[in-house]
């Protein structure tokens, strides 16, 4: 079995590069055909770390099937969840959820 040798890690850099750059325009036109907005039942997003897309959305579909999604950047990654999925149902803050004491 051939192992690959480790990347080295990147410095931090709130710029991003041309590669980046580039990566983040073609996301964003295959973003436009996405398809069923509003159709999945619920999503979570899931960080691989050292992939070259280091963020992965699963939605789950209203029979139980996943898809997933990968994206270079946690807000990317969010947005896509909150595109495709039902908001939750709003909470009151008006009174204690708690029991008394506890």
């Amino acid at each position: 079995m051939t192992s690959r040798p480790e990347e080295p890690m990147r410095p931090f850099s709130p710029f991003r590069s041309a590669a980046e750059e580039s990566d983040m325009k073609r996301e964003a036109q295959r973003r436009d055909d996405e398809g069923g907005h509003m159709s999945c039942t619920g999503g979570r997003i899931v960080r691989n770390v050292g992939a070259r897309m280091p963020y992965t959305v699963v939605l789950t579909l209203p029979g139980g099937e996943t898809r997933q999604r990968d994206f270079p950047t946690m807000q990317e990654a969010e947005a896509f969840v909150r595109r495709n999925t039902p908001l939750p149902a709003s909470r009151s803050t008006l009174h204690d959820h708690g029991e008394e004491g506890a």
